[in-house]
């Protein structure tokens, strides 16, 4: 498969003067959902598409389960997640409480096979 990108022009934020630069950007050809996975995964494979559904969600509640309970899932092939957190910068580190925390997010590390396609990953310009 090729990923398309288009190219988009950016302006360096710390040097207005300077012109801005092109980059290139991948372009989404559209989106896939739960729905549409589940008939994917069910059409190369002997399972029914509800239970392909009902694996995804039931995944998806145990991912939310455990890293909300502070453990980190490793999904072999897949990859892994994680919850990473940023806070203040506190003077001590009792000063440092749940309060200190200004966002959190789910890290996710590809597996082996995800890092090979995108290794292997052909590109072409949108014309």
């Amino acid at each position: 498969m090729t990923l398309k990108i288009k190219t988009i022009a950016r302006k360096n934020l710390q040097n207005a003067a300077e012109p801005a630069k092109f980059y290139a950007l991948a372009e989404s050809s559209g989106k896939t959902d739960i729905d549409q996975l589940s008939k994917i995964i069910a059409n190369n494979s002997t399972v029914s598409r509800t239970d392909v559904y009902a694996v995804i969600i039931g995944l998806l509640e145990a991912i939310n389960n455990e890293l909300s309970a502070g453990r980190s899932i490793y999904l072999g092939k897949l990859g892994s997640f994680s919850v990473n957190v940023r806070s203040a910068g506190e003077l001590t580190a009792d000063a440092v409480t749940a309060a200190s925390i200004k966002s959190s997010r789910v890290i996710y590390r590809p597996g082996p096979e995800i890092k090979d396609m995108l290794k292997t990953m052909k590109y072409e310009k949108k014309a």
